[in-house]
Parts: C-alpha cells; sequence; structure tokens
C-alpha cells in the first residue's frame, strides 16, 4: 500500500515551483555543462535529478519556511519517495522521475539520503572530525553523484567502485564548497569546518567569527586544500579508464570545481569576506580540459 500522503498548504505548494514551472538547471549552474554533453534521454533524467535535488535543498535554504515548516516537508518527501518506487508518486516533480527511476535503476537510498543530509542543516551541527562532516557531504553531495552515474552510464568499472567515485567526487565538491562559502556560511551561523581540523592548525572558532584571516587560518584552509585535492585524485582512480568518455559531465564538473578550488588557493583563500566565482570563459576553458583528459589527450 503506498503511504498516505501528507497535505501541504498553499505556500508549501509553492516551494515546488520556480517561475511557474518545476526547478531546472540554471544556464549559468555546473550542473548545466553537464547537460550539454548527454543525449536528450538522459539530459531529461538528469534534469528530473537536478529539480529534485534542487527542491529538497530549497526547503531547508530558501528561508522561507521555519525549522517545523521545513521538517514537515522533508517527513512529506521522505513519504513521496516511498510512493515513487511503489510507482504511485502524487507530485508533479516525483512523477517527472518516475519513468527515469525505472529507466535507469536509480537507486531510492540515494533520494533518501539527500533529504538526511539537508535535514541535518536544520540542526545547526558542528562537526568534530572529518568523518562526521563526510557523512552530511554523503547525504548533501554525494547522493546526488550516485544518481548522475547511473544515468551517465559506466560499462567496464565494476558498481563498489563507481559508488566510491559518486561518493569522493561528491566530497570533493562539497568541500570546495564549503570552503568558498567559509565567510556566507557564517551569516548562516553555519560552520562546517571539523573543530579537529581547526584544533590542528591553532585556529579557533571565536577567531573564525571574528573573522580574523591570520597565519592559522592560512594552516587550517591548507588542511582542508589537501584533504579536497585527495578526494580528487581517489575518485579518478575509481573509474576505469574506459569508462572515462561516458563520464565526461562528471569531470567537466570536477575540472570546474577543481579549477575554482585552485583560484581560491591562488588568491590566498580570501574566503572570510569574498566569495570566489568563475568566469563563463574559465568554465569553458576548464569543461574543454575535461574533454581532452576523457578522450585521452
Amino acid at each position: 500500500m503506498s503511504p498516505e500522503p501528507i497535505a501541504l498548504s498553499a505556500d508549501e505548494e509553492q516551494l515546488f515551483f520556480k517561475d511557474n514551472g518545476p526547478v531546472v538547471a540554471h544556464k549559468g549552474s555546473n550542473f548545466a555543462l553537464a547537460f550539454l554533453f548527454l543525449p536528450r534521454g538522459k539530459r531529461e533524467a538528469l534534469g528530473a535529478v537536478y529539480a529534485y535535488c534542487r527542491h529538497i535543498d530549497d526547503i531547508v535554504d530558501s528561508g522561507r519556511l521555519g525549522p517545523a515548516e521545513a521538517r514537515r516537508m522533508l517527513d512529506f518527501w521522505r513519504a513521496e519517495v516511498e510512493r515513487l518506487y511503489l510507482g504511485a508518486p502524487t507530485h508533479v516533480l516525483s512523477r517527472d522521475l518516475l519513468p527515469h527511476v525505472q529507466a535507469f535503476r536509480l537507486p531510492k537510498e540515494a533520494f533518501l539520503d539527500m533529504i538526511r543530509g539537508c535535514a541535518m542543516d536544520l540542526e545547526r551541527a558542528r562537526y568534530e572530525t572529518p568523518e562526521s562532516l563526510e557523512s552530511y557531504m554523503q547525504g548533501v553531495a554525494s547522493s546526488v553523484g550516485v544518481l548522475c552515474v547511473e544515468i551517465f552510464g559506466y560499462s567496464h568499472s565494476p558498481p563498489d567502485r563507481m559508488r566510491r567515485f559518486a561518493d569522493l567526487f561528491g566530497y570533493a565538491f562539497q568541500l570546495t564548497n564549503i570552503i568558498r562559502d567559509v565567510g556566507a556560511d557564517l551569516e548562516l551561523g553555519r560552520i562546517y569546518i571539523p573543530a579537529s581540523d581547526m584544533k590542528a592548525s591553532g585556529y579557533t572558532e571565536q577567531a573564525l567569527l571574528r573573522r580574523e584571516p591570520n597565519e592559522a587560518f592560512a594552516r587550517l584552509m591548507g588542511i582542508l586544500y589537501q584533504r579536497a585535492k585527495g578526494y580528487y585524485r581517489q575518485a579518478r582512480a575509481c573509474a576505469d579508464v574506459r569508462d572515462r568518455p561516458a563520464l565526461l559531465p562528471a569531470e567537466i564538473m570536477a575540472h570546474v570545481y577543481e579549477g575554482l578550488l585552485e583560484d581560491i588557493r591562488a588568491g590566498g583563500f580570501r574566503v572570510l569576506f569574498h566569495r570566489q566565482r568563475l568566469s563563463a570563459w574559465r568554465k569553458t576553458l576548464l569543461a574543454a580540459k575535461a574533454w581532452f583528459y576523457c578522450h585521452g589527450f
């Protein structure tokens, strides 16, 4: 039997739409770059996954719902994912997902993990260790990667290696975002940097709240930078080289995010008061580099 639908208010229903239609990838997003290199069927599947993930994130981060309302919305989506996998979705976003879930055998756990990760932001938790942060990053980032690699397709890499590939690239992308958004996250009362890393660098939470860009902060950013680089390196080692052309969209996103990380480092980690961005031409260049990498040049 399908789970009983949870009724939503008119205000809650509005969150399912952007500009009077389902959420789609913004033309300037890194996700949109990946769309360009996919055939129509895979592009539509990726669009449906993006719309779902973007919406779950918006429930928590849009600022339009209080914590209690956001939890209620996430409860709706937990039940809706169950209905989706019973073949009886009740909402337009999940109805859009249904044919792609069936065609690409998308794992239910990844959709639920996205909800779990976003729900962690409602608790305003601190992270004591890199491992505890990885649990969060698994939810909000790696879950998306798990869905994407099934859409992209692979023929030579074992499924467990591809799962690890998705996990590690998710960690890499999200840690890059965390480094970029240190100052912006402070505005939201959030600190994602593990306490153990701050202790190792000699930097303190009080100094972070005061936004002090001292030598200890540079050491802290160096620790996070090296960890992110390790994630990128380990992820690439997971995939069979013969699968690289199929995984081009993943590598485009990886090249863009890693390029952003390198620009942040080159700029001296000015992230306390500044949010680094890449220009359109820089993204295009990095996408071209990804193409050459995936095709063995």
